[in-house]
């Protein structure tokens, strides 16, 4: 079962204003980056609607994702403060409004549901539009098949991140590795599916960071040569970090 076990650990694809914040901001020129990595290096947004939208699809069943209704999904800016808060509907869907105060917002998404690992979701960079998150939850025997399909345990009190890797225009990247600091034990997905031996990404983008020492980590990778925007997470002991990773 370990074999087939896939995991699509965080799908994101950005509204059409936040596509348009990223276009604005990118730009490119013949002797630039290549395609899908315009962005790089570019200056991140400083300010943002007065409000913005947070929604997305919380789901379950890491080998056939489904919906997940009742499940608590609060908005939080980095430190203490709660944005929102809402419970998923029976399709799983959930709906967010932020008030941004013009600024983006740094902040991550709290998803908890009983009978599922806590998880948190760190967007790539400080939200500045709408934006939509849709989220897989797993349980604790789904994390144990990770493990083994992997060839990791779990240490407790430990951290476990995951990490989509995408280009400027939210594509996943082949070919891209991470790290982290404090590192940790790094591991990929190959053919869709959890693999002890990938040493990249492959077409699904997905990494994972285990065993990582619980608190702020940066998470850092390359792709096509070029080196990622690095952010921080709060990996926090025992449950799941969800962030992606892009130019």
């Amino acid at each position: 079962m370990a074999e087939t076990f896939k995991v699509r650990l965080m799908q994101r694809s950005f509204l059409g204003l936040a596509i348009a914040v990223f276009i604005a901001a990118c730009g490119s020129d013949s002797s630039g980056p290549g395609a899908g990595f315009e962005c790089l290096g570019a200056a991140l947004p400083t300010t943002a609607p007065s409000t913005i939208i947070l929604g997305g699809q919380i789901l379950q069943n890491a080998l056939a994702p489904t919906a997940l209704a009742g499940a608590e999904v609060i908005a939080s800016k980095t430190g203490t403060d709660t944005l929102a808060a809402t419970t998923s509907s029976t399709p799983g869907f959930y709906s967010l409004s932020i008030s941004t105060g013009g600024t983006p917002v740094d902040g991550f998404l709290f998803v908890s549901k009983s009978g599922y690992i806590t998880t948190y979701a760190y967007p790539s960079r400080p939200l500045a539009a709408n934006d939509t998150t849709n989220v897989l939850v797993i349980t604790a025997s789904e994390f144990t098949l990770l493990g083994n399909a992997v060839g990791v345990t779990h240490t407790a009190g430990d951290g476990s991140i995951g990490i989509v890797v995408r280009d400027c225009d939210g594509n996943p990247l082949t070919g891209a590795t991470v790290a982290s600091s404090p590192p940790g034990v790094i591991k990929y997905n190959a053919a869709g599916a959890p693999s002890s031996s990938a040493t990249s990404t492959s077409a699904d983008g997905v990494a994972y960071i285990l065993n990582v020492a619980a608190g702020s980590v940066t998470v850092m990778g390359t792709a096509n040569g070029h080196t990622l925007r690095q952010h921080i997470v709060n990996a926090r002991a025992d449950v799941i970090t969800l962030t992606e990773l892009q130019p």
